[in-house]
């Protein structure tokens, strides 16, 4: 007996990258503004290598952060390739609050589990933006974009948290889940889209903190969080 199988479902892929690694503090470990802060030389050459990686994939739609450390990112990736890019405000990192306003016995597990804090009634990022409040604004340019329906393969450059919030939705996990979806810098993933899909769970992980500079990891072996924790400065200890 022939069975007529279904057709595949079409789908969209959407590529998610986070800028290249920056300093976040000066050399005497006091933090600068994360609004300004440009890629370093090892960011310059990570997302180099991520280049080399994606050169061959075109763009439909392009979507960047506003601040200077993604945009810097962006151009390194396109290395000159035409496109028209969408500067999104929207897409800038959650914002955090004032560390010196943390109590010094409470600053390590604070900061290093500030992602698995996420899910808790009114919690803030550090003492910062909303959690809730970020997720809204980083899913509404999300549907936003998947309300478009010209573009086949999509490029967002952003952030860490950006990421794990659209990794969370992907996975249908939301808050309680981003602390898993840890992003290295100059990281790439990978996401499948069904064309109509607007609710969660809405999507298929193909590519998952990718970096070509190190596809083994070798030395990376703290979180995000950890990494940020390790470079305050003593003083504010």
């Amino acid at each position: 007996m022939h069975v007529e199988l279904p057709p595949n479902p079409r789908r969209r892929r959407l590529h998610l990258v986070r800028h290249g690694h920056v300093d976040y503090f000066d050399g005497q470990g006091r933090p600068l503004d994360p609004r300004t802060v440009s890629l370093s030389r090892r960011g310059t050459q990570q997302v180099r290598a991520l280049g080399q990686f994606v050169r061959d994939l075109s763009f439909d739609r392009v979507l960047c952060s506003d601040y200077p450390r993604a945009r810097q990112t962006l151009d390194l990736l396109l290395s000159g390739r035409p496109a028209a890019v969408d500067l999104r405000p929207e897409l800038r990192e959650i914002r955090a609050g004032r560390l010196r306003e943390i109590p010094a016995d409470a600053l390590h597990d604070t900061v290093t589990g500030a992602y698995h804090q996420a899910a808790l009634a009114d919690a803030r990022f550090l003492g910062g933006e909303r959690w809730e409040d970020f997720q809204r604004r980083i899913l509404e340019q999300l549907f936003a974009l998947l309300a478009e329906p010209t573009w086949h393969s999509a490029l967002i450059v952003s952030h860490d948290a950006v990421n794990r919030i659209l990794l969370a939705w992907a996975a249908g996990v939301g808050l309680p889940g981003i602390a898993a979806f840890e992003q290295d810098m100059a990281c790439l993933n990978i996401i499948d889209i069904p064309s109509q899909a607007l609710a969660p769970p809405g999507g298929i992980i193909r590519t998952l903190n990718f970096t070509p500079y190190n596809p083994h990891k070798a030395g990376m072996e703290g979180t995000v969080l950890e990494q940020l924790f390790s470079a305050i400065a003593p003083t504010t200890l």
